[in-house]
């Protein structure tokens, strides 16, 4: 039929299309990453904005460099993700047909491996719709860069960026919550003025495990359906407080509610998941995966120690033993436990607080309530 030939053509034209703007997609992305990384390890990192010393000989005579350096992790970081896939592949036969469960290390790789699929596909559309959102995208997520692309330099720079994030976040919430309490009438304002008492029990606290007995009310879920509470586990989580909660963990920008609420509940569920095979890692883990499982639960700062972050992570499983408990003695119906996301949820909260509190980035609101000399 000659009516079918151009209509194939076209489509095999839009596939190639979309290909091709994926992969040049993640080259920019790797180019952006590593020109960034190369910058903030430079003692002159803003020269670049200097014209008078902008030279656009060796600019010229750079660019070879820049794109053999863009093609080398391209390639390295495309043949990670294929790697990674056949290996969740061969996983996820193994525990479905009744084998052995996943291992931590495992449950990582599964994790990375879709999230990582998935940025391939995100950066093709943002490619295809807006290419010049591509720095941004980078700013504001900076976990946007699938995992196989990224150099050690480019990932010191993401927790940082996240520490950062983090210490906002929880700023942020604060001063929301005070505004709330003085501007809210009604049964709006009676909610914020309890919600203001819990934020300033949880700081009195001090150390997250004596400061998440003041969150122990929100986590009995006695009162939700059962099969909608596992759909839906932050359904009732207030705007500001879901925006912080996916600060705490990098997540920050423009987005709308229901994306950040199921981006936050999905790293929670993966949280809980990889915490019933944490203990029996800890001692094997490597400094990188120790200091990626304490970003990932508000933990951590980018030059600890691998004994510290061992250390904290150990004290995380405490923590959400202890909150689960405090959960079920608050409950209405003490038979049934805590949401795993929930219990995760409030863990990672109180771990935040204290994380801002040591964060080095936050010195300029402790200089401000710090009593003067």
């Amino acid at each position: 039929d000659p009516q079918v030939v151009p209509c194939g053509a076209r489509a095999i034209s839009s596939c190639t299309h979309m290909l091709a703007g994926t992969w040049i997609t993640l080259l920019s992305l790797s180019g952006v990453g590593a020109a960034a990384s190369r910058r903030a390890a430079s003692p002159s990192s803003l020269a670049f904005l200097d014209l008078d010393e902008f030279d656009p000989v060796a600019a010229v005579k750079g660019i070879p460099g820049a794109v053999r350096d863009n093609l080398r992790i391209f390639r390295a970081g495309t043949g990670a993700m294929w790697r990674n896939r056949k290996a969740a592949s061969v996983v996820r036969k193994r525990v479905k047909q009744g084998g052995a469960a996943a291992s931590y290390s495992e449950l990582l790789l599964l994790r990375k491996s879709g999230d990582d699929a998935q940025k391939l596909l995100q950066a093709g559309v943002v490619y295809l719709a807006v290419p010049e959102l591509l720095p941004a995208m980078l700013y504001f997520f900076p976990r946007s860069l699938p995992s196989t692309f990224e150099t050690d330099q480019r990932r010191a720079r993401r927790y940082e960026t996240i520490g950062r994030l983090r210490s906002k976040a929880v700023l942020q919430l604060l001063t929301t919550l005070e505004e709330d309490a003085a501007t809210k009438k009604g049964k709006k304002g009676a909610r914020a003025a309890a919600r203001l008492e819990t934020a300033k029990e949880l700081l009195r606290a001090g150390p997250p495990p004596r400061a998440v007995g003041a969150l122990a009310p929100y986590l009995p879920s006695a009162d939700d359906d059962a099969k909608q509470l596992q759909r839906s586990p932050l359904k009732r989580l207030e705007g500001a407080a879901l925006k912080a909660g996916c600060g705490a963990i990098g997540l920050s920008g423009p987005l709308p509610g229901f994306v950040r609420r199921s981006a936050l509940r999905k790293h929670l569920q993966h949280v809980a998941a990889e915490d019933d095979v944490l203990a029996a890692a800890l001692g094997r883990m490597s400094r990188d995966e120790l200091l990626e499982a304490c970003f990932d639960r508000g933990l951590g700062a980018p030059g600890a120690s691998a004994a510290r972050l061992r250390r904290e992570l150990s004290h995380w499983l405490s923590l959400v033993r202890t909150t689960a408990a405090a959960g079920i003695a608050d409950a209405a119906e003490p038979k049934r436990d805590p949401d795993p996301a929930r219990v995760r949820l409030a863990a990672l909260s109180a771990c935040a607080v204290s994380s801002t509190r040591a964060e080095a980035g936050a010195g300029l609101p402790k200089l401000l309530y710090a009593k003067s000399r």
